[in-house]
C-alpha cells in the first residue's frame, strides 16, 4: 500500500531469466530464420579517400539473435576492424592534408558547389536504402520498419541541412555597417573535426553531426560505434565518388584507442560526441588543448513523464507507452521516469499494463514486432539486476509479460511504486524496464526533475493551466524542452535539440550545426577611407575572393 495505492503484482514479483515463451520466439535454427542473412563487406575503413580493408585486428560482428538449437551462439554478419592508434593517425595526416589550412580543395570550393555534392551524395545514399536498413536490423535489432526509417530520415536531414546551408550564404550576402565600419560576415570552417555516434542510432546520430561539419568545408573523422559499424560500409564508396580526398575519413572499433589518439593530438579543432557523461570526460581530459577545442556533446537522460490530476488517462497511456518503449527504450528521449498523481495511480497502472503487455514481441524482421532483442551482451544482465533491486526495495512488477528474458530478448517491465533508495531512481536504464512514482504533491516530481544531473526533456499531461503554467515555469530552466500531451522526441531536425546538465552540450539541429562547425570571420574596412572600400567592393563583385563574395 502506497499512499492509498494498493499495488498487486501479476507475477507475484518473480523474474524468469529463461523464460520459455521468449525463448520460443527465437528461430529453432539457422534454416527456420526464413529470410537471407546479410554478409556484407568485412573489416572496412575509408583513410585518404580510399577503402580500405584492414584485417590487422579483425572482430566479428555478432547480432543479437540466436537460435534454439545453439543458444548461446549469436548469429554473425562478418567483421569489422579495430582501428589502430596508427591508422588514426593516417586517418588524422589526412584530413590535415585534405584540409590545409583552409587552402584545401573542398574548404575552397563554393557552397553551392558542396551543396549540389551533398545532394548527389544524398540522391545516391537513398538507392542503399534497403541494404543499410538490413544491417541495422540485423546488428543492433532495430525492427525491420524502425530501421528503414532511420536511413530515410537520415536522408531527409541530409536535405535539409543542404537547404540550411544555402540559407545560411544567402543571410550572409550583405554588406554591415557599425560605427564607421563596412564588413561583410561569413561563416567559415574550424579545421579537422572528429565525429562519434552511438549504436542506438548509429547511421543518424552520425550523420547530424558530420554532415553540418563537411557542408562548411571542415575535414571530417567519423568512429563508427562497436555496435553499429557494418550499416556504414555501403556508404564508403559514395563518400568516395562524391566528396575530395581526405576530406571525410571513417574509422572503426574503440573509441577509447581511436578517439582517445586523436584528441590526444591536441590537433583535432571540434569533437562532436554522443555518449556517455563518463565517456566524455575521460575523452576530453585527454585533450592537451581544452581551451580551443570545440565540443558538442549528447550524453545520457533521465526524461520523465508527469502526468497531472486532471490527465486525460487514456491518452497519457498511449503517449507513454509510445515514448517509453520505442526500440526498447534505448533512446536518449525514452520515458525513462513516470510520475502519476495518486488519484490517477490504480487506472492508469493498469490501461499502461495492458497496453504493454499487448506489444509484438519477437525478431526484429517480425511483422510489427515492437520488442526486438538488445544488442549489448551486458543490457540484460543489467536491466535484470535494477529490477531485483527495486523488487528489494518496495517496489512490484505490474505487467502480466514483466521481469522476462531469455538470452538477449527480455520483455519490458513497469515497476512501481519506486522511491529514492532505489538505483533504477536515479540512473538512466536505457533498457526495456521503466519506473513509475506516484506522487501527492506536484512539488515531488519538480524536484526530482531539477535536482537531477540530467536535463534533456520532460512531458506533462493535463489541462489545467494554472497547474501546467506552475510546472513550466519550474521545469524550462532545468530541460531542453518541455513536451505538453506530447511524448518526448528529437525531431523534427529544424528544431534546436539540446538540454542541460550531463545531457547535452551545444545544439543538434541542421541550422545550428552549421554554425558549431564554422567561424563568424569578418573582412572590413572604415567608411571613409574610400579606397578601401572600393578595394573591398571591387573584391567582393570580381573572382579573386572565395570569401568576399555576393554581398548587396
Amino acid at each position: 500500500m502506497t499512499k492509498g495505492i494498493k499495488i498487486v503484482s501479476p507475477v507475484g514479483d518473480r523474474l524468469d531469466w529463461e523464460c520459455k515463451e521468449l525463448k520460443d520466439k527465437f528461430p529453432k535454427s539457422r534454416n527456420d530464420i526464413g529470410i537471407p542473412i546479410p554478409k556484407p563487406q568485412e573489416c572496412l575503413l575509408l583513410i585518404d579517400g580510399e577503402v580500405v580493408k584492414s584485417t590487422e585486428n579483425p572482430t566479428d560482428v555478432h547480432t543479437p539473435i540466436v537460435t534454439q538449437d545453439k543458444p548461446d551462439e549469436h548469429i554473425a554478419i562478418g567483421r569489422f576492424e579495430m582501428a589502430s592508434e596508427q591508422q588514426a593517425m593516417q586517418a588524422l595526416e589526412a584530413a590535415e592534408h585534405a584540409y590545409m589550412y583552409g587552402r584545401g580543395t573542398w574548404v575552397r570550393m563554393s557552397m553551392e558547389e558542396r551543396c549540389k555534392r551533398m545532394e548527389a551524395f544524398a540522391g545516391d545514399l537513398e538507392k542503399k536504402t534497403d541494404e543499410i536498413a538490413e544491417l541495422l536490423m540485423w546488428e543492433i535489432g532495430k525492427s525491420a520498419k524502425d530501421a528503414g526509417s532511420e536511413v530515410t530520415r537520415t536522408i531527409a536531414y541530409i536535405r535539409t541541412a543542404i537547404q540550411e546551408a544555402r540559407a545560411l550564404v544567402e543571410s550572409e550576402s550583405r554588406w554591415q555597417e557599425q560605427m564607421g565600419i563596412l564588413c561583410q560576415i561569413r561563416h567559415l570552417a574550424v579545421g579537422v573535426v572528429l565525429a562519434s555516434s552511438p549504436f542506438n542510432y548509429p547511421l543518424n546520430e552520425a550523420y547530424t553531426t558530420f554532415i553540418p561539419a563537411l557542408l562548411m568545408g571542415n575535414s571530417v573523422i567519423v568512429r563508427a560505434p562497436r555496435n553499429g559499424a557494418t550499416p556504414h560500409f555501403p556508404t564508403l564508396e559514395l563518400f568516395v565518388k562524391h566528396f575530395p580526398r581526405g576530406s571525410i575519413q571513417l574509422l572503426t572499433g574503440s573509441g577509447r584507442q581511436v578517439m582517445g589518439t586523436l584528441v590526444g593530438t591536441g590537433r583535432i579543432d571540434a569533437v562532436a560526441f554522443i555518449g556517455t557523461a563518463s565517456s566524455a570526460k575521460g575523452l576530453l581530459k585527454g585533450a592537451p588543448n581544452p581551451q580551443r577545442l570545440r565540443v558538442m556533446y549528447e550524453g545520457e537522460a533521465k526524461d520523465a513523464a508527469i502526468l497531472l490530476p486532471d490527465a486525460d488517462v487514456a491518452a497519457a497511456v498511449d503517449e507513454c507507452a509510445s515514448g517509453m518503449t520505442s526500440f526498447n527504450g534505448q533512446r536518449c528521449t525514452a520515458f525513462k521516469m513516470i510520475w502519476v498523481h495518486q488519484s490517477q495511480a490504480e487506472a492508469f497502472l493498469e490501461q499502461l499494463a495492458a497496453k504493454i503487455d499487448g506489444l509484438p514481441t519477437g525478431m526484429p524482421w517480425d511483422e510489427g514486432a515492437k520488442v526486438t532483442p538488445l544488442c549489448e551482451d551486458t543490457k540484460p544482465g543489467y536491466v535484470r539486476d535494477l529490477i531485483s533491486d527495486a523488487l528489494a526495495k518496495g517496489a512490484h512488477i505490474v505487467n502480466r509479460t514483466g521481469g522476462r528474458c531469455y538470452k538477449t530478448l527480455c520483455s519490458l517491465s513497469i515497476l512501481a511504486p519506486v522511491n529514492k533508495h532505489m538505483r533504477i531512481w536515479s540512473e538512466e536504464q536505457f533498457g526495456p524496464v521503466t519506473p513509475v512514482a506516484v506522487y501527492s504533491d506536484v512539488q515531488e516530481p519538480i524536484d526530482w526533475v531539477s535536482r537531477g544531473e540530467y536535463g534533456l526533456q520532460c512531458a506533462l499531461f493535463g489541462y489545467d493551466e494554472a497547474l501546467l503554467g506552475r510546472l513550466v515555469d519550474a521545469l524550462a530552466y532545468h530541460v531542453g524542452r518541455i513536451n505538453i500531451n506530447a511524448p518526448d522526441q528529437r525531431g523534427p531536425d529544424v528544431f534546436p535539440f539540446t538540454g542541460r546538465g550531463n545531457s547535452a552540450l551545444g545544439i543538434l539541429n541542421a541550422a545550428e550545426g552549421l554554425k558549431f562547425f564554422s567561424v563568424p570571420t569578418m573582412v572590413a574596412t572604415k567608411t571613409d577611407d574610400e579606397r578601401s572600400v572600393g578595394v573591398l567592393k571591387a573584391l567582393n563583385a570580381g573572382d579573386k575572393s572565395s570569401v568576399l563574395f555576393g554581398a548587396k
